[in-house]
């Protein structure tokens, strides 16, 4: 665009001076024009997903989804799903050259619950593919309320029948499998301590140290079967040890637990280029921990 000045006798006469000043204005104004219509930058995940969560609406929504977000969040945003009380808050996970990954916290009086926000990287900038969050915790609640309210007499009869899962165990455990990424972070730092000496002992007995026919199914059998590392496990709520759940051929499992694939747990690999990347059909997290320690969720 060119801007120029016309006169304008008889209808406004300048005084000396007056003339210069206003086509250094106007020179001005024409410079700041192209600014002022240049688009806006594109939206990084982190910003998508504030926007995707936020209470109110958001118009331009749709021109940031795609795949199955798209098919899914036709009318509403999921902050406009999630009432308005509940407290919102986003991490930026991972982002890469064509993925990234943002982990939503909802908080309230009732509780925490996470869910994950998987983007792709497209021509014209990043773009919502998919929402996740741990399938089947539903079912957890009413066995964790009934298990809280057993008396002492019900509690020893529990642990007879139970000798490799007693009631102290199980109910810690699923506590742990259906609490939220904070909770899970705050155990993992308060037993800190015991979870090192647990990698150390499988360190020491090499149970993973090279792989088998069967996919290491014997080194992991020959690990939950130590009878000092069992006990610990049990202390720390942890099912198992393997490395089975994220597909990572260098990665120490310990398995919190799940149902049908839906799994929580945290690993253990000291080389971040080999930690197995994130994706909404099968490993929906994994957050670090620090030190070589990630939790992470499948689905």
């Amino acid at each position: 665009m060119r801007c120029r000045t016309t006169a304008t006798h008889g209808i406004f006469t300048p005084q000396p001076g007056v003339s210069l000043r206003m086509n250094h204005l106007l020179l001005l104004f024409c410079l700041g024009l192209p600014r002022l219509t240049e688009p806006a930058p594109p939206l990084e995940p982190l910003q998508i997903a504030e926007q995707f969560v936020a209470p109110g609406g958001w118009e331009p929504m749709k021109s940031y989804l795609c795949c199955e977000a798209a098919g899914q969040a036709k009318a509403q945003t999921l902050g406009q799903q999630i009432p308005a009380r509940v407290a919102r808050t986003c991490q930026l996970v991972q982002q890469g050259t064509a993925t990234a990954v943002v982990a939503v916290e909802l908080r309230d009086s009732l509780g925490r619950r996470d869910f994950y926000l998987h983007f792709t990287k497209e021509d014209a900038g990043w773009k919502l593919g998919a929402v996740r969050n741990l399938a089947m915790t539903h079912l957890g609640p009413p066995m964790v309320g009934i298990l809280a309210a057993m008396p002492p007499a019900e509690v020893a009869a529990y642990d007879r029948k139970h000798p490799q899962a007693p009631h102290a165990f199980t109910l810690g455990n699923m506590r742990l499998w259906m609490g939220a990424d904070a909770d899970l972070g705050a155990h993992f730092a308060r037993h800190r301590a015991d979870f090192d000496h647990a990698l150390r002992l499988l360190q020491a007995g090499r149970y993973f140290a090279a792989p088998t026919a069967d996919t290491g199914r014997a080194g992991e059998r020959a690990a939950n079967a130590n009878p000092a590392l069992r006990a610990l496990l049990r202390r720390l709520y942890i099912s198992r040890v393997g490395r089975r759940d994220t597909g990572c051929a260098t990665c120490v499992e310990f398995v919190v637990g799940g149902l049908t694939g839906n799994t929580v747990g945290l690993l253990y690999e000291p080389n971040p280029a080999a930690v197995p990347a994130m994706s909404p059909n099968r490993l929906i997290v994994v957050k670090p921990l620090g030190q070589g320690w990630y939790l992470y969720k499948t689905t």
